[in-house]
């Protein structure tokens, strides 16, 4: 049984970091505090000044997403160290280890998830 959930773990940690490196990555070719492209420059027509702000406020919401996810991340990797990694945040039951390997930053079980208030 402690072989199974060490296997778990270990899974989880890879995952993580995986997970983790892609978002790096992503946030990488994201960074709009240094996009000093053309966009900005004042010349260009008010429907593309509108398709241009809307393209950016996509990408700040994307950026966003993607470190909040960051986060989470973190938590499901100081969880592990803490060895409370798969016990629902809310309730206190145990996380099935199918819905740890499908989203391995899962913080509540299914139940719970479904009561939580959802992000906008």
């Amino acid at each position: 049984m402690a072989d199974d959930r060490q296997a778990v773990l270990d899974a989880a940690r890879v995952r993580i970091t995986s997970m983790e490196d892609e978002i790096r990555e992503a946030l990488k070719g994201r960074d709009l505090a240094a996009d000093g492209d053309e966009r900005s420059d004042g010349h260009h027509h008010p429907a593309e000044a509108a398709s241009d702000s809307e393209y950016r406020e996509k990408q700040l919401r994307d950026q966003l997403r993607m470190r909040e996810q960051l986060e989470q991340l973190s938590r499901a990797r100081e969880a592990i160290e803490a060895g409370t990694y798969g016990v629902c945040v809310d309730c206190g039951s145990p996380i099935p280890e199918g819905r740890l390997k499908a989203i391995p930053d899962a913080e509540r079980c299914v139940p719970c998830q479904s009561r939580a208030p959802r992000r906008r």
